[in-house]
């Protein structure tokens, strides 16, 4: 899972028009207790297997992209592509963020 640090780090992502494969960003917040429950290396792995990068975002660090996005609550996590947001989710639950991957 790589780190999506600044604004400048997901307007590239976002706005690249060269990618033509969609992306998962997990919403997250240092200070989120149930974003700490989570299973990150299992989602990760869950994202990989069936070949979708997945990008972190921490509100703490990168507060700009969590607004851009609209994101209200952690965690969340959105399916995007580039210049779209494809669908949102929001668990605090490893097995349903899983089962959110597998079903995309």
């Amino acid at each position: 899972m790589q780190d999506l640090a600044t604004q400048e780090q997901f307007e590239a992502l976002f706005n690249d028009k060269t990618r033509t494969d969609a992306f998962i960003v997990y919403f997250t917040a240092a200070w989120c207790g149930p974003c700490k429950a989570l299973d990150t290396t299992a989602i990760a792995n869950a994202a990989a297997a069936i070949g979708l990068p997945i990008y972190k975002c921490d509100y703490v660090i990168n507060e700009y992209t969590v607004g851009y996005c609209g994101i209200t609550s952690f965690p969340t996590f959105q399916l995007l592509a580039p210049r779209k947001i494809l669908s949102t989710f929001k668990s605090n639950t490893t097995a349903e963020v899983i089962a959110w991957i597998n079903s995309l």
